[in-house]
C-alpha cells in the first residue's frame, strides 16, 4: 500500500487550482436570494397537492454538481501511478538471437556439474544470462534448420525469451543464410539506434541461400552480425576469421567467436554485451497508469444520478 502511495503523482497539478471554485460556488449559493412564491387565495387549496419536505439524501441533490466539478478538476490534473520504465526504442539496442535448431544441437558435448549438456542447453543458458544483463533492451529470436522459425518477435519480456527455446523441436538441415535473412526481416521496422544479430551454430551450412549473401543484405541495412561457432576443444584455433562464420561477421562489422565449453559460450555472450554497452547508451521513459478516466466516469455518474434523482425520488414542486 505504501509503495503505491509513493508511486502516485499528478501529471498536470496546476489544474488542481480549479478546486478553489468549489468553496466559492458554495459560498455564492448560500447567499440571500429572491424568495420563490406562488400566490393563492387560500393555503387550504394547495395543501393536498404538495409533497412533504424531504431531508437526508434529498438535501444533497443540490450539491452534486459541485461534487462533479471537484472530480473533474482532479481528473484534469491527471492523477497517475508510476508502474515502471520502458526503453526508448529510438535510442536502445534491438538484438535478434539467430539460433541453430538442427538436430546436431542436441548432442551432449559440454561438461557441466559432473554431467554433459547439449549445445542447445549451452546457448539457452548463455542467452538467459545476456537477457538478464540487459533488462531494458528488446530481444527477438529466429530459429533455423531446413526452414526458419520466428520463435519470438521483438519484446522486452526477458522471461519469454529464456523459455521459448526449451519447447522447440529440433529439425534436419542447417540453413544459416536463411536464418540471417529472417532475422534481418524481423528488424526491418526497428527504429533502434543499434540493431544486431547473434548467430549461434556449428557453422555447417548445408541448405538455402549462401550465408555470405545474407550477410551482405544485413550490412546494407546497417545491422551488425556477431557469430558464435560451436566446436570441439581440439578444433579451437584451427579455424580463423577466414572461415564461413568469420566472414559473415566481417562483412557486417561484427565479431567472430569460437565456443568449446559451456563457460566459453556464456563468456562470449557476456563479451558481446560489453561491446554493445560501450557503444550505445540506453535511454528510458517512465510508464504510468492513468487514473483520470475513473474520475471522469465518476463525475458523469454523479451528474446523471443527480438528474435522475431530482426528477424522480427527490422531485420538488414549488
Amino acid at each position: 500500500m505504501i509503495e503505491r502511495l509513493t508511486a502516485f503523482s499528478f501529471g498536470q497539478p496546476f489544474w488542481l487550482f480549479l478546486l478553489l471554485l468549489v468553496p466559492l460556488a458554495m459560498w455564492l449559493r448560500g447567499g440571500p436570494g429572491r424568495v420563490e412564491a406562488v400566490p393563492y387565495s387560500a393555503v387550504s387549496l394547495i395543501r393536498r397537492i404538495g409533497f412533504p419536505v424531504r431531508r437526508g439524501v434529498g438535501a444533497w441533490i443540490r450539491h452534486l454538481g459541485l461534487v462533479a466539478l471537484g472530480l473533474s478538476a482532479i481528473a484534469m490534473a491527471r492523477p497517475r501511478l508510476n508502474v515502471g520504465e520502458s526503453p526508448d526504442a529510438k535510442n536502445g539496442v534491438d538484438i535478434v538471437f539467430c539460433v541453430d535448431v538442427s538436430g546436431s544441437m542436441d548432442s551432449k558435448d559440454f561438461p557441466y556439474k559432473g554431467g554433459m549438456v547439449s549445445k542447445r542447453d549451452a546457448y539457452v543458458m548463455a542467452i538467459g544470462d545476456l537477457v538478464d544483463r540487459r533488462p531494458n533492451d528488446r530481444f527477438g529470436m529466429i530459429g533455423f534448420a531446413g526452414d526458419t522459425y520466428m520463435l519470438s518477435p521483438l519484446t522486452i519480456d526477458g522471461e519469454w525469451i529464456k523459455d521459448v527455446l526449451k519447447e522447440i523441436r529440433l529439425q534436419a538441415w542447417t540453413a544459416i543464410g536463411e536464418g540471417i535473412l529472417s532475422s534481418v526481416d524481423l528488424l526491418k521496422d526497428s527504429k533502434a539506434r543499434s540493431k544486431i544479430i547473434i548467430v549461434t551454430s556449428d557453422g555447417g551450412n548445408n541448405f538455402g541461400i549462401s550465408p555470405l549473401e545474407a550477410a551482405e543484405v544485413a550490412a546494407q541495412k546497417k545491422i551488425r552480425v556477431y557469430t558464435v561457432q560451436f566446436m570441439s576443444p581440439k578444433q579451437v584455433g584451427t579455424t580463423n576469421a577466414t572461415s564461413l562464420m568469420g566472414r559473415i561477421a566481417a562483412k557486417t562489422g561484427g565479431m567472430y567467436f569460437q565456443a568449446a565449453t559451456l563457460e566459453s559460450i556464456v563468456s562470449i555472450y557476456g563479451e558481446i554485451d560489453k561491446l554493445e554497452k560501450t557503444k550505445f547508451k540506453q535511454k528510458q521513459s517512465r510508464m504510468y497508469e492513468e487514473l483520470y478516466p475513473w474520475l471522469l466516469t465518476s463525475a458523469f455518474l454523479v451528474l446523471l444520478g443527480g438528474w435522475i434523482g431530482g426528477n424522480t425520488l427527490w422531485l420538488r414542486v414549488p
